[in-house]
């Protein structure tokens, strides 16, 4: 064990990061989220029109992106390998002055190249045939609406909200939103409702009713921030209603609550750092049917250094923390309480923790560092300066050492859960063409059982994007 502490420092100083949590449920589909990579996700064909009277910002403009990817998961028991390629197509069309219309929609194919260990009746019951799926679905679709002044935005239909850092939510939904602006301060306000969002994969899903039915909820809320030089102070909250049906003799909607607030800025230049608190109120059921109030927090902190220097390095130091509870037996289920207040925290965003593992950040502190480089800054070829690797070693402990992690594993009375390791190279070869690989290993601590933690846990995911 010592000398897989040793390795762990040592190649943290080479190795890259980089991930998504999605993985609201203990179930394969976490890997074939469309979510899983963000990298197509540079969204500039949405931003509002420039004025002028020329055909880019008073006529029809259309593209897309085509992104083919290669997953594969290892846990040392079970093997999941997916072929996913994503198509994306959007149209975007002038209404008036500082006005648009937007729609986007997204072909998805997935193909299962290896399922080692996994039932297949668990795919087939997601919609796999042959074990393949194909989705064709409304990835985004709104009217955006600016006033001459740029003081007002308002925006309808279905798009991308996201609340302070995106940790309580960060996800698509039906809706609307309205930005306004003044010189000191900047208010946002979002309704937003996910019970259309039928064909897609979303990670909005809790109860096993949400899995056969989709997911019902409504998300109202708004943040309310100040600029002062370089500094950025917001205040937030938000209210998450669970509209969905309940299974028969089974309690499980999750009404929840979320009040909290970040600060974000530029220190001495080269320094960058946000930091975000986040306290969740509001009603769970036990396992038993009982109600119970929630009372959960979390926390991240980010600082980023930029050095002025051969290969413009970047050193980076995260911490995270998601509060857990002693009688919690799931924090990825609405019921998951057994007893007492629920302590654990649950909110519906993301939270970047390491491909591996793909922690829930709720009973968990995560401690991360390390840096990115690009290590031909200095090269005549721009597509070579457009080469980053990254990478980062996360630590990771309990909250609650009785109580275990995600939807059910690290079970062993015992703090450790265990360490990773991620690796990642960016290369925008093109202006419209940029492929990634990431590497990633987790190595379990005490907090698993004797039986698992000497299984190292590996995760590959590589592909392209490509813009036209």
């Amino acid at each position: 064990m010592k000398n897989k502490i040793i390795a762990c420092i040592l190649f943290s100083f080479i190795s890259a990061a980089g991930s998504s949590v999605f993985a609201q449920q203990n179930l394969p589909k976490d890997l074939l989220a469309d979510s899983i990579y963000p990298y197509n996700q540079n969204d500039a064909d949405m931003m509002v029109p420039k004025s002028g009277n020329s055909f880019s910002t008073k006529g029809i403009l259309y593209g897309g992106w085509l992104n083919p990817v290669i997953i594969d998961d290892n846990d040392g028991v079970k093997n999941l390998r997916t072929s996913m390629n994503s198509l994306k197509i959007w149209i975007k069309s002038y209404l008036w002055e500082n006005s648009f219309l937007y729609i986007r929609g997204k072909d998805t194919y997935t193909k299962l190249l290896k399922m080692d260990g996994y039932d297949k009746q668990v795919f087939e019951d997601q919609g796999y045939k042959n074990d393949a799926k194909n989705v064709i679905d409304l990835d985004v679709g709104f009217i955006t609406m600016t006033t001459e002044t740029n003081t007002m935005k308002l925006t309808l239909g279905r798009n991308y909200f996201l609340l302070g850092s995106g940790l309580v939510l960060n996800g698509r939904g039906d809706g609307a939103e309205l930005n306004i602006y003044s010189r000191y301060v900047k208010a946002d306000l979002f309704g937003a409702y996910t019970g259309y969002l039928k064909k897609d994969d979303d990670p909005y899903k809790l109860s096993t009713r949400d899995n056969t039915d989709g997911s019902n909820r409504v998300f109202a809320g708004g943040s309310l921030s100040f600029d002062i030089d370089n500094q950025s102070l917001y205040f937030m909250g938000m209210s998450q209603k669970d509209r969905g049906k309940e299974a028969a003799g089974e309690k499980s909607l999750y009404q929840s609550q979320y009040y909290g607030g970040g600060l974000k800025g530029v220190i001495m230049k080269m320094l960058q750092y946000n930091a975000e608190f986040v306290y969740e109120t509001g009603k769970s059921y036990t396992q038993a049917g009982k109600s119970d109030s929630i009372k959960a927090y979390a926390a991240q902190v980010n600082i980023n250094y930029y050095f002025v220097a051969a290969m413009n390095p970047v050193l980076s130091l995260q911490y995270a923390y998601g509060s857990g509870d002693k009688d919690k037996s799931s924090y990825s289920s609405p019921n998951g309480n057994v007893k007492g207040d629920d302590t654990g925290f649950l909110a519906f965003g993301t939270y970047v923790g390491g491909y591996a593992l793909r922690p829930v950040l709720a009973n968990m502190h995560v401690a991360r560092g390390g840096f990115t480089l690009s290590p031909f800054s200095g090269s005549d070829s721009p597509s070579m300066k457009r080469i980053n690797l990254i990478g980062k070693y996360s630590y990771y402990l309990k909250d609650q050492a009785n109580s275990p992690i995600k939807s059910g594993e690290a079970t062993e009375h015992d703090k450790h859960i265990g360490q990773g390791i991620d690796g990642s190279l960016r290369w925008g070869i093109f202006d419209d063409l940029a492929v990634f690989v990431n590497y990633s290993v987790f190595m379990p601590g005490k907090a698993y059982a004797s039986t698992e933690n000497d299984k190292t846990r590996k995760f590959f995911m590589g592909g392209l994007n490509l813009n036209f």
